[in-house]
């Protein structure tokens, strides 16, 4: 999934490393965690979570994009294999200036209906829902081993079509609203920050979250 988005990201702007994380790389309570940051020059930040545990028996890749130059949804991507079997999450959520437009929902509407056949995951009521656009797509089955690729190309493709369409705005205000978001999942609990919580603390969990996987600080 990661290479989907990494590459076309280096191919249209480019990437540069962002350094300065001390909790890069996380070796605990039997998980490792390899932390990458990218700024992605004239557009925002990429970032990308690569996890393994249970003696590589589940792996998991998690991709977030913020635009802080241009007014798009929040993007976050996760690949999570276990014993076979796969999960893809690709949604995306609304911390935006303005309304988002009918135009620019309409590719990622495409996408989620070319795949409505695909058994959906099933997750109980969480606070962020009514920030959650209706086009994320949540689906799971040891098929989508073959299609993950493809399915995050799709909605890869629809966001390249949205940042076409997309204003600019001032990035401090774009930042902001990340970062509203943000404290709503330390506040309201999240599945990565609350292992994060556990695994190094709230305050080193809320840096990591907000400098290296958000990038709205």
């Amino acid at each position: 999934m990661q290479e989907v988005i990494i590459s076309g990201m280096q191919s249209l702007y480019g990437l540069e490393h962002v350094p300065g994380n001390v909790h890069a790389k996380i070796d605990k309570n039997g998980m490792h965690f390899f932390i990458t940051t990218y700024k992605v020059k004239g557009f925002g930040y990429l970032s990308v979570i690569d996890m393994k545990a249970m003696f590589g028996l589940m792996k998991m890749e998690s991709v977030v994009l913020n635009a802080t130059h241009r007014d798009l949804p929040l993007y976050s991507g996760d690949l999570i294999k276990v014993a076979g079997k796969c999960t893809l999450l690709q949604e995306f959520y609304n911390t935006m200036i303005d309304p988002m437009t009918e135009d620019a929902k309409a590719p990622y509407r495409k996408v989620k209906e070319k795949y409505k056949g695909l058994a959906p995951y099933e997750t109980g009521p969480h606070w962020y829902d009514d920030i959650r656009y209706d086009f994320t797509l949540g689906a799971t089955g040891k098929e989508l081993k073959d299609k993950e690729r493809t399915i995050t190309k799709d909605y890869f493709d629809a966001y390249l079509e949205n940042v076409a369409i997309a204003p600019a705005c001032d990035p401090e205000e774009k930042k902001a609203k990340t970062k509203a978001y943000v404290d709503g999942l330390f506040k309201n609990g999240g599945p990565a920050v609350d292992q994060f919580k556990k695994l190094i603390g709230d305050e080193a969990a809320r840096e990591v979250f907000e400098k290296y996987v958000f990038c709205c600080r």
